[in-house]
């Protein structure tokens, strides 16, 4: 894939991300922000879990934005406990969208765990966003949303044994849910997903291939 070192805006911090499209192929692209774990436990856009996801769909053609949050790496700013953050994704999705060569009507947004909360918080900001990935998201962050009355597309995935993202909760938090929902468990899995990163880009990038679609 070809990738791009970029900087670009949120509010008036710049921040830093990567920006992949497919090569040898034409655009315009549909596209996907990816969003990482909590920084304050070393997470940023080199995540095992952000890259396998980015790699993935640049096979099945789109493109994808990593990016670090305020105060992660060479962001500026400071961490703000994914209140602030929510401006920082909205930032990445504006940038996509009038990017040469992606189709600005065809995105997607995706976060793992605290990435997947940001989200979660932060829906109404989101609305260029067609269809919406949530791997590992914490239980409350998705119980005191407003997740269940979004009617937009919606995947989640857990791992079995993961104690933050615990499944059977989550699937209870979202009882009612507007929309189509899917929910994936990846056997043997905790909340680190290691070991686990290219069956959770495998199943990340088909639901969004097929939303987007």
């Amino acid at each position: 894939m070809r990738q791009t070192a970029i900087a670009f805006k949120s509010g008036k911090l710049t921040l830093e991300g990567v920006l992949s499209t497919p090569q040898e192929l034409s655009g315009p692209f549909p596209a996907l922000v990816v969003c990482h774990p909590l920084p304050i436990l070393g997470g940023d856009m080199d995540n095992p879990v952000v890259t396998a996801v980015c790699r993935r769909a640049d096979r099945d053609a789109i493109a994808t934005l990593r990016f670090n949050f305020r105060g992660v790496g060479d962001s500026e700013g400071e961490f703000d406990s994914g209140v602030a953050e929510q401006e920082d994704v909205k930032a990445a999705l504006d940038v996509v969208r009038r990017w040469p060569g992606i189709n600005g009507k065809m995105l997607a947004i995706a976060g793992y765990s605290f990435g997947a909360s940001v989200i979660a918080r932060g829906l109404k900001r989101y609305k260029h966003a067609r269809s919406l990935v949530f791997i590992a998201p914490p239980v409350a962050a998705v119980a005191n949303s407003a997740i269940t009355k979004d009617p937009r597309p919606k995947l989640f995935v857990a791992g079995q044994h993961d104690r933050i993202a615990v499944p059977i909760q989550l699937q209870r938090a979202l009882d009612n849910t507007r929309g189509p929902v899917q929910f994936a468990e990846i056997t043997g899995a905790g909340h680190s997903l290691s070991g686990h990163e290219q069956d959770v880009a495998d199943r990340v990038v088909e639901f969004v291939t097929d939303a987007l679609s």
